[in-house]
């Protein structure tokens, strides 16, 4: 069972709120309630809190100074924050500081309380799912390398399209996007098409990106005129082309992340020629077997996997903006025999060069 805790200064708020929601459903129980942040840390101190609900707007201790704390003191213990301010400046630092949730309790009662459980019972199971660190994921320059999520299945009795946002979350989480543009172009249109609100998709998009300002230097922070998902997902569009224009003017050699996206910059500029490993591991200093191991790591593929998914790539885009011929096409992308091409083209797309081709001018007319 997961172990809760609420801390609200008001009495009725901590109550209503222990005999309102259905925790047992969601396998959840409450183990305590304080009134302040001190109380809190003195309770935490004392029993195992798993899951803590607080209120932003307290006295002794208010709500962000608990939450400073706690993730110092409690790293395992996840918070979702409760308000009746929803101030653009007030829900980026509670996602930044890693809560789950941000629960407005002026939509309190017009929310489904199943739903609100549910969701954050979800992020929880996901965030066990994850493997564990490699020790040098615990060293500054060193993003969380998780494998690609299982397929999620729908749940019993519950919404595909929860199930569906569920599986699309453990994938931006992953991180593999960030190496990776077919996935990124995927994830991108898939989370367009999901039915999820703004304000999930901003606390993903927040906690997914909060630890990567100090690897990269640059602010990952939304623009106050990103509203919806949409201007969400193009922002991260840019953000993301930031980085790699971020990590090209950079000559650090020392940072794991930096030089695997050196390496997979390199690969794009040379996948027309013929390229090995060795090549981009010289290209960023490092041993062979040490880049092979980092490469597969980050990006969520071998070097060969990715060489190959890159050219295909660059080949749709061929096919889609020239007329040139398939044989063309397959040498511009570092492939002289164009059966060959054409085999591994259909092994990725599961259409022929020329079945693509036609489909991608279908849909022009």
């Amino acid at each position: 069972m997961i172990r809760v805790l609420i801390v609200d200064d008001d009495k009725l708020a901590r109550k209503g709120l222990i005999s309102i929601l259905p925790w047992a459903e969601h396998d959840m129980t409450v183990v305590g309630e304080a009134a302040n942040g001190a109380k809190a840390l003195e309770f935490m101190e004392r029993h195992e809190v798993d899951l803590m609900f607080v209120d932003l707007s307290m006295p002794v201790m208010s709500g962000m100074e608990l939450l400073q704390v706690a993730r110092q003191k409690f790293p395992g213990l996840r918070s979702v924050v409760l308000s009746f301010h929803e101030e653009f400046e007030n829900v980026q630092t509670a996602y930044r500081m890693g809560v789950l949730d941000y629960i407005s309790k002026v939509r309190l009662e017009s929310e489904d309380d199943e739903q609100i459980l549910k969701r954050i019972q979800q992020q929880m199971a996901g965030e066990a799912q994850l493997p564990a660190a490699s020790p040098r994921a615990a060293e500054p320059d060193a993003l969380p390398m998780p494998a690609l999520p299982a397929p999620v299945p729908e749940p019993a009795g519950g919404s595909l399209e929860e199930g569906r946002w569920a599986a699309l979350e453990q994938e931006w989480r992953a991180l593999y996007w960030l190496y990776n543009d077919a996935a990124f172009q995927r994830l991108c249109k898939e989370t367009a098409e999901a039915k999820v609100s703004f304000r999930r998709l901003e606390g993903l998009f927040v906690r997914v990106l909060s630890h990567m300002e100090s690897v990269v230097a640059l602010d990952a922070e939304l623009r106050s005129d990103v509203h919806d998902v949409r201007s969400a997902i193009e922002w991260l569009r840019d953000y993301r082309q930031r980085v790699y224009a971020r990590v090209a003017a950079s000559a650090d050699v020392a940072n794991t992340t930096v030089s695997i996206l050196k390496a997979v910059l390199f690969i794009r500029e040379q996948a027309s020629n013929p390229v090995h490993a060795e090549d981009v591991a010289d290209h960023v200093h490092m041993s062979r077997s040490y880049f092979s191991q980092c490469f597969k790591k980050l990006t969520g593929a071998t070097f060969n996997e990715f060489l190959r998914q890159e050219r295909i790539s660059a080949a749709e885009r061929l096919l889609c903006e020239t007329n040139r011929s398939i044989a063309w096409v397959a040498q511009a992308v570092g492939y002289n025999d164009s059966k060959y091409f054409s085999q591994l083209f259909y092994e990725q797309t599961r259409l022929l060069p020329s079945e693509f081709r036609a489909q991608f001018h279908k849909g022009e007319e």
